[in-house]
C-alpha cells in the first residue's frame, strides 16, 4: 500500500468482499449459460440461484463501502 493511501481496513475488506461476491455470481451465471448451451439436463439448483442472491448482496456491500468512505472523508475534513 502507498504511504498517502488513506483507505481504512474496513473499506479494503468491503471492497474485497464485493469483488468476491459479484465475481462468484458472474462466474455462476456464465457456467449456467455454458451448461445449458452444452445440453446438460440436470443443473445444480445453487448454480442458478447464486446470482439472484449474490448480486444484490454485492450491491449492498458497495453501498456500505461508499458510506464508509464518506464517513472517513468527513472526519478528514474536520481535522
Amino acid at each position: 500500500m502507498a504511504k498517502n493511501d488513506n483507505r481504512s481496513k474496513v473499506e479494503i475488506i468491503l471492497g474485497s468482499m464485493a469483488i468476491g461476491v459479484i465475481g462468484l455470481s458472474i462466474l455462476s451465471m456464465f457456467s449456467t449459460l455454458l451448461l445449458v448451451f452444452l445440453g446438460v439436463s440436470e443443473l445444480p439448483p445453487i448454480l442458478a440461484q447464486l446470482p439472484l442472491i449474490g448480486l444484490p448482496v454485492g450491491f449492498l456491500i458497495i453501498i456500505a463501502m461508499l458510506i464508509a468512505a464518506m464517513i472517513r472523508r468527513s472526519r478528514e475534513a474536520r481535522e
